[in-house]
Formats: C-alpha cells, sequence, structure tokens
C-alpha cells in the first residue's frame, strides 16, 4: 500500500513515512504537501494512491480531484483553504462538478463538503 504515495513523496522531496505513521496520515501529508506546492494531479494521485490514468479507479480516484480543481479555477473559486483541506475541496467541487444539475442533492453536496473540510 501506498506505492504511489510514496513515490510521489520521493519525487518531491517529502520526508518518507514515519515508523508510527498511518497509511492515511501519510497520504494526508503527502497529498497535503504536494498540493501547496502547486503539485494538483500528484496531490490527487497521492492521497488516493493511484495514478490519474488508472482506469479502475472509480467515483473517488484522483480524477475527481483533478476535475474538482479544475472547476474551481474555471470558476475563480478559492476557499482559502492549503494542504489536506485543498485536497478535499478539490474532491468535493469534483464530486459536484460531474453531476448532473437535476441529480444533486443539495443536502448531500453539503454534507459531501463537510466532511472533506473536517477530514485531516
Amino acid at each position: 500500500m501506498n506505492g504511489i504515495t510514496q513515490q510521489r513523496a520521493k519525487e518531491a522531496g517529502i520526508p518518507a513515512q514515519g515508523e508510527h505513521e498511518s497509511d492515511d496520515e501519510f497520504k494526508n501529508r503527502v497529498s497535503g504537501a504536494l498540493r501547496d506546492m502547486g503539485h494538483i494531479i500528484e496531490a490527487h494521485e497521492a492521497f488516493t494512491d493511484m495514478l490519474y490514468d488508472d482506469p479502475n479507479q472509480g467515483p473517488l480516484g484522483p480524477m475527481t480531484g483533478i476535475i474538482g480543481a479544475s472547476a474551481k479555477a474555471l470558476h475563480h473559486i478559492d476557499y482559502g483553504s492549503s494542504g489536506n483541506k485543498a485536497v478535499g475541496d478539490d474532491i468535493a467541487a469534483g464530486i459536484v462538478s460531474q453531476t448532473p444539475k437535476e441529480e444533486i442533492d443539495p443536502l448531500a453536496a453539503m454534507l459531501i463538503m463537510a466532511m472533506m473540510k473536517n477530514k485531516k
């Protein structure tokens, strides 16, 4: 586990996973650092531990966050977040932007965004 995350950390000069650091803590730390560096694709690959072009990534793969970051940029939206919170914002925006307007449940969208904001 964390093969892509470890690779992205090494490429960016981010310290390796600590002895007492869980896999999730490591993915959050690496993805947040990459996002702060402006490496959006690599941040979402590290967060999901898979490549952006993985055909088996499913609805919460790296492309969801990449699409969300792109949608935020196209609409000049900046929530003022950084690190892993920015990664979560990207994912929430990606989910909302990929859902047809008539299928979005406003309460579900708010809950998704709140959950991503609170994820450390």
